[in-house]
């Protein structure tokens, strides 16, 4: 009995001091809303994570959907994948009480070489349904752009000083403002000075019962607007969408270029009339300088050059407000047509990045090949497959060093056109186009002007 007693006693000491251990450990009373930006232009995508745990791989401008953690601490980390890697590297970190009921958007800014995190905290808010207003929070986070003024009224009504919602410099966001739902303006202008405009977006509709963070981006090679804006959903039923809003002065572009062995040399015109000549003496394998497009539809005809008949295309063009994209006149004599895309233009820090458009139409698909330089594709796995006539194939991310480029027809190892030799570092982008040849059985490969 003694014995035993003695063992009870050793037990509740145990228990007892158990439970003064556990004591120390914090205790969760709410939760709050977590989610990130990315801000980094030349950021591939990045993977956001609580602890070890992702929640969101981001590409540049995107914003996480919401995720809901205890009011505890915690490491919030950012990591990217250089190619080449296997591994991501952590390349921002930061540890935050996190404390209940309130939103929290961690901002990845800066350069991957040397980012920063900025956080943005704001009150958790839910509507009934029945508001007939928007919440709305402005930011900047253009790093080109120093402190500025932000409007944002009906269309139609010009800055006046004194109007502005608010002067931010960058990394700051205004507290909530609530707007009636409707079509609304934002213009960006040099602080003190409204008829300085840095950029003025085309009219947006945002409606009620919505919660908005509009925010300033620096543009990239994609666009030659050098700043664009977009508003990004925010609030507990946010699921990480957004609203692009180009700069409206800036309209979209396209180069054409002549990928048809068929259609031998032409002339392009914009009207129907034939009368408004917009590319002369059009060559097989030419590429013509950048050309501003309307924002509505923009025909476009193809006679033989220096005549006008027959019309041997006649088709529509659009692009999107900014947007830097291409037209290539495609097929065969019995089937010319064009094909519009939009290269990557855009440079990152962790790759460089090889774009190839299929312009050829002996064969209906085809594989490229990437390897070490004097290497050959035997036993390789191409770097894309399946490459159809007529489309662009997805980025192909590089590690720095030399390459030779191999074309085959798709799963096979007869090589068509190749050896292709390039050098690169990370932040290259390189484009090319796939043509056909006067010998069926060959490909030509060229490196587009100004790549990509």
């Amino acid at each position: 009995m003694k014995r035993f007693a003695i063992v009870i006693t050793v037990i509740a000491a145990f228990l007892m001091g158990a439970c003064s251990s556990e004591s120390k450990f914090p205790v969760a009373t709410g939760k709050a809303n977590i989610r990130a930006l990315n801000g980094v232009k030349t950021s591939s995508e990045v993977a956001f994570l609580i602890e070890e745990r992702n929640l969101g791989t981001l590409g540049y401008r995107q914003i996480s959907g919401i995720n809901s953690y205890d009011d505890l601490s915690y490491n919030f980390n950012f990591d990217v994948l250089y190619a080449g890697d296997l591994e991501p590297q952590r390349v921002a970190s930061v540890f935050v009480d996190i404390i209940k009921d309130l939103e929290y958007i961690f901002v990845l800014t800066g350069t991957l070489a040397d980012p920063s995190i900025l956080i943005w905290e704001t009150v958790e808010r839910e509507f009934s349904g029945t508001e007939t207003v928007f919440e709305a929070r402005f930011a900047h986070i253009a790093d080109s752009l120093g402190s500025v003024d932000y409007y944002f009224a009906a269309p139609d009504v010009d800055p006046v000083a004194g109007e502005e919602v608010g002067t931010l410099v960058f990394g700051e966001i205004l507290p909530s403002i609530d707007f009636e739902g409707g079509e609304y303006v934002l213009t960006i202008t040099e602080s003190g000075m409204p008829d300085q405009v840095l950029y003025e977006s085309g009219t947006t509709t945002f409606g009620a019962t919505n919660q908005f963070i509009i925010s300033s981006f620096d543009g990239d090679a994609n666009t030659f607007a050098p700043f664009l804006v977009r508003a990004v959903t925010a609030g507990v039923d946010s699921a990480g969408s957004s609203i692009t809003m180009p700069d409206i002065n800036y309209p979209p572009t396209a180069e054409f270029v002549n990928g048809s062995l068929a259609i031998d040399t032409v002339d392009i015109y914009e009207d129907a009339l034939l009368s408004s000549q917009i590319v002369a003496d059009h060559a097989y394998k030419d590429v013509s300088a950048e050309l501003e497009l309307s924002l509505e539809d923009n025909p476009v005809f193809y006679t033989p050059a220096t005549l006008l008949s027959p019309v041997l295309i006649d088709d529509v063009v659009e692009f999107f407000t900014g947007i830097r994209g291409r037209v290539v006149a495609y097929g065969p004599a019995d089937n010319l047509q064009i094909r519009t895309y939009v290269p990557d233009r855009r440079t990152i820090e962790t790759s460089a990045k090889l774009h190839i458009f299929n312009a050829a139409i002996n064969f209906d698909f085809l594989s490229i090949y990437a390897v070490e330089a004097d290497s050959t594709i035997e036993d390789t796995a191409p770097a894309r497959v399946g490459l159809q006539s007529g489309s662009p194939a997805t980025v192909i991310n590089l590690e720095e060093g030399s390459f030779d480029i191999y074309i085959t027809q798709s799963l096979e190892e007869e090589i068509l056109a190749g050896p292709i030799r390039i050098d690169v570092v990370y932040g290259d982008v390189l484009g090319g186009m796939i043509f056909d040849t006067d010998d069926p059985a060959v490909l030509e490969f060229n490196f587009l002007p100004d790549n990509p």
